[in-house]
């Protein structure tokens, strides 16, 4: 598969939900697109303007390209998004999770061992022992030539978002 048709089929998935954005920069990394979703649910009492309890739930996309990823290309990326995160999320008694899912699509892997690198990799993090919440930083791999997907440990059932 190429691509264009795969990110198209991809991105065509995330439109109803989520907001997307193309060439996305973290310091001095490029991302091809991003697509961000926010929620806040909020409980009342009498009116609006008692708010007794809120909730955020923050999710992120990134997509990159990569023609020829290596086991090199992914730990560049587990920096960059792990530094991100600081930055990004603002932990608060309201904010209950945010999500980093970053989508790596190829057309030849590597066979240094960043698929079994891949699968090993979690990253949770929370803050003040949950009460502003949690983070997670997870990765979806996509072979274009062979049409496969492969999650990190935190992908879960993912992967099926992402299939061809």
């Amino acid at each position: 598969m190429k691509y264009e048709e795969y990110i198209q089929n991809i991105l065509k998935k995330f439109r109803r939900h989520f907001d997307i954005q193309e060439s996305y920069s973290i310091g001095d990394y490029q991302f091809d697109f991003t697509a961000e979703f926010h929620e806040r649910n909020e409980k009342y009492f009498a009116s609006k303007k008692i708010v007794l309890d809120a909730a955020e739930n923050n999710e992120y996309c990134f997509f990159k390209y990569i023609e020829n990823v290596n086991k090199n290309h992914f730990i560049i990326l587990t920096h960059i998004l792990e530094e991100a995160l600081a930055d990004i999320v603002e932990p608060s008694f309201e904010h209950m999770s945010t999500i980093f899912t970053c989508i790596i699509i190829s057309d030849k892997i590597a066979n240094d061992g960043i698929i079994s690198t891949l699968e090993k990799y979690r990253f949770n993090r929370s803050f003040l022992f949950n009460l502003k919440g949690w983070a997670k930083i997870r990765f979806v791999l996509a072979d274009l030539t062979l049409e496969k997907i492969y999650t990190s440990k935190g992908g879960g059932q993912i992967g099926k978002v992402y299939e061809f």
